[in-house]
């Protein structure tokens, strides 16, 4: 039971340095998650009726894409949140922020 497992002598590929973020970064990956929030409730509604009539189509697509942007996004490093809110609130920074509307 306590057999040492094989360890290969090579392993395909390259190795990926360590990424950084600074509180800056962060910040926009808040920011990221909060308008993805706020586009996810807005679809959500429209989904849940069009999914309700078809089970394939753009409806199921939109929502599959919608939860696998949150799970390989890592929620948008949410675990990591508190070091961009030290930053400041992206939309709030008078003289930084420039907000996009249509």
């Amino acid at each position: 039971m306590n057999t040492p497992l094989p360890v290969p002598a090579h392993v395909p590929g390259e190795p990926l340095r360590a990424v950084l973020l600074d509180a800056q970064q962060m910040c926009s990956m808040n920011f990221a998650r909060e308008e993805f929030d706020k586009l996810s409730r807005i679809l959500q509604p429209l989904l849940d009726t069009m999914l309700c009539r078809q089970e394939d189509g753009p409806a199921c697509d939109i929502a599959r894409h919608l939860e696998q942007i949150r799970i390989f996004s890592g929620n948008f490093l949410m675990r990591h949140r508190d070091l961009g809110a030290s930053f400041g609130v992206v939309g709030s920074r008078p003289g930084i922020d420039i907000e996009v509307r249509p």
